[in-house]
């Protein structure tokens, strides 16, 4: 047993009869039964926005509509539609009730905007929201 291949180790020192200690592990909790909500949560309220104009930009709507409300996501399509997602219904409401007034209204470019109203179905699946409930 004196060739190196032999042996089991390859050190020049004999293998240590007891291995390292290691901390214990710490005590883990017992698993809780984690309660599950029975409804989904409602997803975030949407506006759709009409009457845009063609050259309009993302930063440009969402200027117009941020002073609102916290804004989630913002969407323009092709055909100058777009789609405002507010972190709170009562954002939502607001910037639908600014777009209303008669008086003043909310405008792009000198162009006045249409705001459609508060979407929770279609316009969620838009963005990947999946819930189908509508206000």
């Amino acid at each position: 047993m004196s060739r190196k291949r032999d042996r089991t180790h390859f050190s020049r020192h004999a293998p240590a009869s007891n291995p390292k200690r290691r901390r214990p592990l710490p005590p883990q909790p017992p698993p809780e039964e984690e309660e599950k909500p029975t409804a989904r949560p409602t997803p975030p309220p949407a506006v759709v926005v009409m009457g845009l104009p063609p050259d309009c930009s993302v930063l440009d709507l969402k200027s117009r509509f941020v002073i609102y409300g916290s804004i989630s996501r913002i969407r323009i399509d092709r055909d100058a539609v777009g789609y405002i997602v507010y972190r709170s219904k009562e954002s939502a409401e607001a910037a639908i009730a600014a777009a209303l007034d008669a008086s003043f209204g909310i405008t792009i470019d000198s162009k006045r905007v249409i705001s459609l109203g508060l979407f929770l179905s279609r316009v969620n699946f838009l963005f990947g929201y999946l819930e189908s409930a509508s206000i």
